[in-house]
């Protein structure tokens, strides 16, 4: 299907457009009357010719009898609102008793629908077949047309976090699109025939449903990434995408050539993407065989070390374990490909929580979202790392960009509220986490940040109550229970306290168990020399807890001690 163009005609400042009847200045709409719109058309499009005023005059009223009085009266008004008037004319010039001549330099613009489309949201591909296959297939192909339309950098992309919710129960896609806020909505159909594939895809406008681009495509199922590579460049070209030159990262650049690699990275996007434990080592698995069928496979490595990051954030792996894998995946992306803004996410991250290289890993997350402004992960990272060193003003910043990029994100609403809480402001936090409650009361994390700001701010019997949902929810994490320790301790519950600390202490005999999470329930005990012996030890452990001790609310009680301070300069956090 070809696209929907428009005829635009511009002169000087201004713009004419004749389907939406404007006329603008240097982007902003001039105000003039319907009648004297039709008489600049039709001048404009007869530029250069004289329009005799009998055919002018019928052209605007039609059989309609008018006065020549009134030709007259609608040009004067016109050189006005163009500030043409004056002695010499330099749009419309006036022949004596005849007519009038458009003179300006016109240029004609042709501009497709599509092209004014500024934000785009791709939904997961659906699929008839319980194909195992095509079932992973339906999220990672449209996370990799997110991921490639994204690095352009002149479309915003609402990414695959945002679009998961839609995997498994297909709606309408106007809907989400208004939920979405954005300008159009991408939707396909994947289909097995025998040993192909075909895909079918459909670009709409939101605000009206106006189809404005479909196309078929069908490929061999062993050359999945070619379909990824002719969906996302007629996207692209019917958008008028182009990256810049300097863009090394733009539409055309493919990481492997291996269909069945890239069919193991998508599905190990595929279940990182869920961000769960068993996600996370199933992502790991995916991401290893890619890597093992193309050791030269750039983004696969990167997702092998987004996965141990994100296994050793979560508190499930020790970051002692985690951090080395992680590193070593990262820096072969990067030596394999330099400029992947998800290589420089993956290495910022491990000098974030691993190696507590603050600056190092600025540094890697300023080249990607130098690489690809809407990567909303740099987004996030950056400013987690801005907020562990305590420049939480910089940090709202980053995470108000991640808003942009996708304004229903819980997970980056999360973040928002953790800037409000690391800064004291324990009502603003409350209310942003709040929000992300009342959209999903089911989302572990957010009762689990809401409980530590009502514990911050003296409401310990709510946070108890929040913590109690989170366990419910996530089920056993040692982590909650340190906090839910602290929170009994300060509540005058000692004997609880001293119950869960014991109990965690048994637990990280036979698994890990975050030190951080005994030091939690100490700091609530106030045994300030058993905290810092966890501490001490969350220290040599390298937690990943740790990398907020600049700036948690929770560790206030301590904070005076010169022992902390000495912790905090030996992680070059002050």
């Amino acid at each position: 299907m070809s696209n929907r163009v428009r005829q635009l005609y511009d002169f000087g400042p201004y713009r004419i457009d004749p389907v939406e009847r404007l006329l603008l200045r240097d982007g902003h709409p001039v105000h003039v009357t319907a009648k004297a719109f039709d008489t600049l058309l039709v001048l404009v499009r007869g530029r250069g010719h004289l329009i005799e005023k009998a055919e002018l005059m019928k052209a605007v009223w039609g059989e309609s009898f008018v006065e020549e009085g009134n030709l007259t009266v609608l040009v004067s008004v016109l050189r006005k609102a163009l500030g043409d008037e004056g002695g010499k004319h330099k749009y419309i010039e006036t022949v004596a008793k005849r007519g009038y001549r458009f003179v300006g330099d016109l240029r004609e613009v042709v501009e497709s629908e599509v092209a004014r489309i500024h934000s785009l949201v791709v939904l997961p591909f659906h699929s008839h077949t319980s194909d195992v296959a095509l079932e992973h297939l339906r999220v990672g192909l449209a996370d990799a047309i997110i991921t490639r339309l994204g690095r352009t950098g002149q479309i915003v992309v609402r990414p695959t976090s945002a679009v998961l919710q839609y995997a498994d129960k297909p709606g309408d896609p106007l809907k989400i699109g208004r939920e979405q806020h954005a300008d159009a909505i991408l939707t396909g159909h994947i289909e097995a025939l025998s040993d192909r594939v075909r895909v079918t895809v459909q670009l709409v406008r939101v605000s009206d449903g106006i189809l404005l681009w479909a196309d078929s495509f069908e490929e061999d199922l062993q050359k999945v990434f070619v379909l990824e590579d002719l969906v996302t460049e007629r996207v692209a070209e019917s958008m008028s995408l182009r990256p810049s030159e300097g863009k090394k990262t733009g539409l055309a650049r493919r990481t492997t050539e291996d269909s069945k690699a890239y069919r193991l990275y998508l599905e190990g996007r595929y279940f990182w993407n869920k961000r769960t434990e068993e996600g996370l080592r199933r992502s790991i698995e995916h991401f290893q065989q890619a890597t093992a069928r193309d050791p030269h496979y750039a983004l696969a490595f990167a997702g092998l070390a987004d996965s141990y990051v994100l296994l050793a954030s979560f508190g499930v792996e020790s970051a002692l374990q985690a951090g080395p894998i992680a590193r070593a995946a990262a820096m072969k992306a990067l030596e394999l490909d330099n400029s992947l803004a998800e290589a420089h996410v993956s290495l910022g991250m491990v000098y974030f929580y691993y190696e507590w290289d603050w600056l190092q890993a600025e540094e890697e997350f300023q080249r990607a979202i130098a690489i690809t402004p809407n990567y909303i992960l740099a987004r996030n990272w950056y400013a987690l790392n801005l907020a562990a060193m305590g420049r939480l003003g910089e940090a709202l910043v980053q995470v108000q960009c991640a808003e942009e990029i996708d304004p229903l994100s819980l997970g980056v609403h999360i973040e928002v509220g953790r800037i409000f809480y690391w800064s004291r402001m324990y009502d603003r936090a409350i209310d942003a986490y709040r929000k992300v409650v009342d959209l999903d009361p089911q989302y572990a994390r957010a009762h689990t940040r809401l409980g530590m700001t009502y514990a911050a701010a003296g409401n310990f019997s709510e946070a108890i109550r929040e913590f109690e949902v989170a366990q419910e929810l996530s089920g056993a994490d040692p982590y909650l229970d340190g906090l839910l320790g602290y929170v009994e301790a300060r509540s005058g519950n000692v004997g609880q306290a001293r119950t869960i600390l014991e109990n965690l202490k048994r637990r990280a005999d036979r698994q890990y168990v975050p030190a951080f999470s005994m030091a939690l329930a100490c700091v609530g005990l106030g045994e300030h020399d058993q905290a810092f012996e966890w501490l001490e030890k969350s220290y040599q452990d390298r937690s990943t807890y740790m990398v907020y001790a600049k700036t948690d609310p929770l560790l206030d009680s301590v904070r005076a001690d010169p022992r902390f301070a000495v912790l905090l300069h030996r992680m070059r956090l002050q």
